[in-house]
């Protein structure tokens, strides 16, 4: 995977990376919730590890009482969605080189983590994560769409190129999908602050035109999927 654009302050940027060899990155709902966790624990500039086993899961938890009055993000988190040999990001960079030191740390906190549980040793991803440049309006605007509906893929629900057949199944499975920012973007609250409410509301003014939105899906596969990348 190559990655060959310059990461700007203010820019949007679709970013994904995967388990090396395409391996696993999620075995179960802990390591799920992990990630997540890390999603907002690694979005600041002020936080220093603490060290200690980082599977204690209060050592993460108590990190954000400690700095949640004086966080300084390094990016906007937009939308994501987990699935389990690979992620997806929407990102806007706050900080100068402020995505990569966002992934460089959630990948090397999250892989830490992901050996030690697992007693293994390793890379976990791949060594260098993808970027597309959200350079149009409507490229950002579909963006959401395309990485909530990456957790129909786990249903056998078929989106990529053609049309949803059956909506009331896909909003089923996206509102009982647990890892992605789609819950956040139908007016639910996370327990962590993760995703930007202020940069969703630029895109969707409320629920219900998110959900509109959803409906209008033409079948356009307009991003590469990670295989193509």
């Amino acid at each position: 995977m190559t990655r060959n654009i310059l990461l700007a302050n203010g820019e949007y940027y679709h970013v994904f990376n995967r388990g090396v060899d395409k391996r696993q990155i999620f075995d179960d709902a802990i390591d799920y919730h992990r990630f997540i966790e890390s999603l907002y624990l690694f979005n600041d500039v002020t936080f220093r590890n603490f060290g200690g086993d980082p599977l204690l899961r209060d050592t993460i938890l108590s990190s954000h009482e400690v700095f949640a009055q004086d966080r300084v993000p390094l990016v906007d988190i937009v939308s994501y969605c987990l699935m389990p040999n690979h992620f997806h990001l929407l990102l806007r960079q706050r900080q100068d080189d402020g995505v990569s030191k966002f992934l460089h740390k959630l990948g090397m906190g999250y892989a830490k983590y992901f050996n030690l549980r697992n007693n293994r040793k390793g890379s976990l991803f791949e060594s260098t994560f993808g970027a597309k440049h959200v350079e149009h309006e409507s490229h950002l605007i579909h963006l959401p769409r395309y990485i909530h509906f990456n957790a129909l893929d786990l249903f056998g629900i078929h989106w990529r190129g053609s049309r949803i057949e059956n909506w009331e199944r896909a909003f089923d499975v996206l509102a009982r999908y647990r890892w992605s920012s789609h819950h956040e973007y139908m007016g639910f609250t996370n327990d962590l602050p993760i995703i930007d409410q202020d940069a969703v509301r630029d895109i969707f003014k409320d629920p219900a035109d998110y959900s509109t939105f959803l409906r209008e899906w033409n079948g356009e596969n307009e991003i590469p999927s990670l295989s193509d990348v």
